[in-house]
C-alpha cells in the first residue's frame, strides 16, 4: 500500500487534497503541518495528521523516518504576495529552508519518494503581451519576495534532481481560488464583504484594491486533481504550468459576485490594497499538463465564485 504525505495538510490546497486523497482506500494518506486544528481532525478522519516544523531539520527527518512516504505533496509555504512585502526575510527563509530540509532528509534517509513541489506562476511576473498565454519555457522577471522565494524552490527542485536523481517534479499554479480561501485574497475578500453586509456584520460598501488586471483562475478542487494526477504519472524532472487558460478582469468577477446578492453594494477603491508593484495580465498556457497528464479544468468560474460566496454566508451565520 503506498503512502501521500502532504505538507501544508492545514492550508487551503492541502485540505483539499486530504479530501481527495482519503477516499481512495488503496494508499495511507498523511497530513503535516505546525499546527493541527481539532476541526482537521473531523474533517478528514481517515488522514493521519502529524505536527511538524519544516524549519526544523531534525523534526522533518524523524518524521520522514516514521512516514516513509511514496509520494511528498509540497505544498506548505507562506503564499500571500501582500504578506511578502511586510516581512520578506521571514518569507524568503522559511519557503526556502523548509524545502531544502525536505530534499536533505529524503536524501540521508536514502529514499526514492516522488515528491511534488508547489510553485507558482508569479515566478514569470512581469511578462511582454508578446509571451501570452505564458508557457513553462518561460522566463523569470518575479516582481515581489514571494515570488523571489517561489523561483528559489522552483530552482533548488531542478538542482536537486540534477544533482541527485531525485523523483521530483515541479507545478506552477496559477491563481487558484475557491470556498474556504482565506479572505486575504481578492476574491474571497469580496466575497466575505459581501456576505457580512447580508448578515448585518458591516456597512453596504466593500473595500478593493487594483480591479484593473486579468488574472488566471483555476478552482481548488480542479487544482488537487491535477496535483494528484501529476503525481501519479508525471515523469522526474517535468515541470507544468497549472492553470484554466483563460484570463478574467478583476471587475468582471466582482460584478458578477455583486448579482448574487439583493444587497445595494457600494465598491469603494482602498490604496492600502494596491502593491507596489502588480501585473496588468497574468494568462497561463496548460497545454502541456493536458496533452501529458489528460487534466483538463471542469469548474466553471462561476460556480466557484458562488460556491465561495455561499461559503462566506454560512460561516458568518455560524
Amino acid at each position: 500500500m503506498k503512502t501521500f504525505l502532504i505538507t501544508g495538510a492545514n492550508g487551503f490546497c492541502g485540505r483539499f487534497l486530504a479530501g481527495l486523497l482519503e477516499n481512495d482506500s488503496s494508499h495511507i494518506t498523511y497530513g503535516i503541518s505546525r499546527r493541527i486544528p481539532e476541526e482537521l481532525l473531523t474533517l478528514h478522519p481517515r488522514v493521519i495528521y502529524e505536527t511538524c516544523d519544516l524549519n526544523d531539520y531534525p523534526s522533518v527527518l524523524n518524521i520522514l523516518k516514521k512516514i516513509k512516504p511514496d509520494y511528498i505533496f509540497h505544498l506548505a509555504a507562506d503564499s500571500s504576495v501582500a504578506t511578502s512585502w511586510k516581512n520578506p526575510i521571514n518569507m524568503i527563509t522559511n519557503n526556502i529552508v523548509s524545502q531544502i530540509n525536505i530534499f536533505e532528509a529524503v536524501l540521508k534517509l536514502k529514499l526514492s519518494s516522488k515528491i511534488i513541489v508547489a510553485c507558482s506562476s508569479e515566478e514569470y511576473g512581469l511578462v511582454t503581451p508578446s509571451n501570452l498565454p505564458v508557457d513553462e519555457n518561460c522566463c523569470f522577471n518575479p516582481l515581489s519576495s514571494y515570488a523571489v522565494s517561489k523561483v528559489s524552490q522552483d530552482m533548488l527542485a531542478f538542482q536537486y534532481f540534477m544533482s541527485y536523481n531525485m523523483n521530483i517534479v515541479r507545478v506552477r499554479a496559477f491563481n487558484l481560488t475557491g470556498p474556504g480561501r482565506p479572505p486575504n485574497y481578492a476574491l474571497s475578500s469580496f466575497a466575505k464583504q459581501i456576505a457580512d453586509i447580508e448578515n448585518g456584520l458591516s456597512k453596504n460598501t466593500i473595500l478593493v484594491g487594483n480591479l484593473n488586471v486579468e488574472r488566471d483562475f483555476t478552482d481548488v478542487r480542479d487544482a488537487v486533481k491535477a496535483y494528484h494526477l501529476i503525481a501519479l504519472y508525471a515523469k522526474p524532472g517535468t515541470v507544468y504550468n497549472l492553470c484554466s487558460g483563460k484570463s478574467y478582469k478583476l471587475i468582471d468577477l466582482l460584478n458578477y459576485l455583486l448579482s448574487l446578492t439583493k444587497e445595494d453594494v457600494k465598491i469603494e477603491i482602498d490604496e492600502a490594497r494596491f502593491r507596489p508593484a502588480d501585473l496588468p495580465v497574468m494568462l497561463g498556457d496548460n497545454s502541456k499538463i493536458m496533452n501529458e497528464i489528460n487534466w483538463i479544468p471542469t469548474i466553471d468560474i462561476r460556480k466557484t465564485l458562488e460556491d465561495m460566496l455561499n461559503y462566506w454566508r454560512a460561516y458568518e451565520r455560524e
